[in-house]
C-alpha cells in the first residue's frame, strides 16, 4: 500500500505524540553555564553568522500542531534540537552579527511538492514579528535589528566597550516555499528587510530541485518535480536580484546548483554548506561549485555539524565522538581549493535541528573554534575574516543592490 508524504508525517506526528505523552520530558537545554561574559574584553571581530535558527522551537509551539502536541515539542526540542544559543551569551561573547533563518515545517512538510501553501508568506511575516517582539523586549539590551546594509554597517561600527553596542540581526528566509507560489512576496520580504532566501529546502516548490534529504513520497500519485532551476525559479532569482535579496543556493541538488549559478546575475551565497569531497552527503556541494561560488565573488559559509562535513556511520556516532576538528579540517579544504580565505565564512545553522560537535553546543562558545582556527592558519587576522569579516564585507556589498534601500 502506497503512502504519501502527507500522511506518512501526519501519522509519524502522532505516534511521537502519543510516546511524548506516556513518557516524563525533561525541559530544554538551557544557556551555557559558566561566568557572565562582557563584549568589552571581546577580542576583534567575533563571529558572524550566515545562518542561524533562534526562534524555531518558539514558532513551533504557536503552530496548530504544537499547540494541539505541546508534549510532543519538549520532546523534539530536548532530544532533536540539541545545539543553541542566548542573546545575552552570544552579546557577552561579543558576538558581531547573528543571520536569523525562518522556516516554517508545515508550510513545506503538508503541503504537495510543487504546490506551496498560499499562507506562507504570512506566516513568514509572523516569523518575522515574533523575533522583532523578542529584540524589542527581552532581547533589547542584548540584540538590534538591521533592516538594510546601511543599519548594519552603523551598528558594526560601534566599538564593543560602548555601551551602545548590540549584536546586529538579519532576517534571511530558508526555504522558497516562503513565497506561496507567487513573486509578489519577494518586493514585500525585501521592503521588511530580508537579507538572503534559500531558494530550495527539503523540497522542490516549484522553484529548484532540492538535494534528497528524505525518500520522495509519491503524493496523490505527483511524479517527481523535473530537476534543475524551474522557469518560474529563474523569475525568483531575478526578482529577488531586483529588489537586492541575495540568492542562497544551499539545499539545491547539483544540476539545480550548475543552473543557479549560470543564470544568476549577482554573486551568490551558501549560508550552511560542506564539501562533498570531505563529506559525502546530498547536501554537500562539489568541488566545482564550491570554486565557481568563489570565482564568481560569492561566498560558502561552513556548518558547523560534524556529521555533514565527514563520513561518520551514522548520527548517532557523530553526536558521541565528533569535534570541531571536523570545521577546521572543512575550512582549510575550501581555502586551499578556492585558492583564498575570502570566501569562506561560518553558517552554524545551530538551533536548526542538527548534530553539533562535542566542543561547541552553544553559538556563544565561538571562542573553542577561534582558538582552533589560529592554531591551524597561525593568523588572527585570517581567522576573523573567515569568522565574521568575509560574512559582514559581503553583505554590505551585496544586500540590497540594484534595489532601492
Amino acid at each position: 500500500m502506497s503512502c504519501t508524504r502527507r500522511d506518512f508525517n501526519r501519522k509519524m506526528i502522532g505516534l511521537l505524540a502519543g510516546c511524548a505523552a506516556s513518557g516524563s520530558l525533561v525541559s530544554t537545554l538551557g544557556c551555557a553555564a559558566g561566568k557572565k561574559l562582557s563584549p568589552a574584553s571581546a577580542p576583534g571581530r567575533v563571529l558572524a553568522d550566515l545562518h542561524v535558527h533562534s526562534l524555531i522551537n518558539e514558532w513551533n509551539r504557536t503552530t496548530p500542531m504544537g499547540v494541539r502536541y505541546p508534549g510532543l515539542l519538549k520532546l523534539v526540542e530536548k532530544f532533536a534540537n540539541k545545539t543553541g544559543m542566548n542573546w545575552e551569551n552570544c552579546h557577552g561573547a561579543g558576538v558581531d552579527l547573528i543571520c536569523v533563518a525562518h522556516f516554517n515545517v508545515f508550510d513545506e512538510w503538508l503541503s504537495m511538492p510543487t504546490d506551496p501553501n498560499p499562507e506562507a508568506p504570512a506566516h513568514t511575516l509572523q516569523m518575522m514579528n515574533q523575533l522583532e517582539e523578542i529584540l524589542n523586549d527581552e532581547a533589547e539590551p542584548y540584540a538590534r535589528l538591521a533592516r538594510n546594509s546601511f543599519e548594519l554597517d552603523d551598528m558594526l561600527n560601534i566599538p564593543k566597550a560602548d555601551p551602545r553596542f548590540r549584536t546586529a540581526v538579519v532576517h534571511t528566509v530558508e526555504g522558497g516555499h516562503a513565497l506561496g507560489g507567487s513573486l509578489e512576496p519577494v518586493a514585500i520580504l525585501a521592503e521588511r528587510g530580508v537579507a538572503i532566501i534559500t531558494v530550495t529546502h527539503f523540497f522542490n516548490k516549484g522553484i529548484a530541485s532540492a538535494a534528497n534529504a528524505f525518500p520522495f513520497f509519491p503524493d496523490a500519485g505527483a511524479r517527481p518535480a523535473n530537476q534543475g532551476l524551474s522557469e518560474f525559479g529563474r523569475k525568483v532569482i531575478r526578482e529577488m536580484e531586483k529588489h537586492g535579496i541575495i540568492v542562497d543556493l544551499i539545499h539545491a541538488e547539483p544540476t539545480a546548483v550548475g543552473e543557479i549559478l549560470a543564470y544568476a546575475k549577482e554573486p551568490v551565497i551558501a549560508t550552511h554548506s560542506s564539501a562533498r569531497t570531505l563529506g559525502d552527503h546530498p547536501y554537500s556541494l562539489y568541488d566545482e561549485h564550491i570554486k565557481q561560488i568563489s570565482n564568481d565573488g560569492g561566498i560558502i559559509g561552513v556548518i558547523i555539524d560534524p556529521y555533514l562535513l565527514s563520513n561518520y556511520a551514522d548520527l548517532h556516532q557523530a553526536e558521541k565522538e565528533a569535534t570541531l576538528a571536523d570545521v577546521v579540517r572543512t575550512v582549510r579544504y575550501m581555502v586551499k581549493l578556492c585558492g583564498t580565505h575570502k570566501s569562506i565564512a561560518i553558517g552554524s545553522d545551530f538551533g536548526g535541528f542538527i548534530t553539533g560537535p562535542t566542543d561547541m553546543l552553544r553559538l556563544e562558545q565561538v571562542s573553542h573554534l577561534r582558538k582552533l582556527l589560529i592554531r591551524e592558519f597561525g593568523s588572527v587576522e585570517l581567522v576573523e575574516d573567515i569568522l565574521a569579516n568575509n560574512a559582514i564585507n559581503f553583505l554590505k556589498d551585496h544586500w540590497g543592490r540594484g534595489g532601492e534601500r
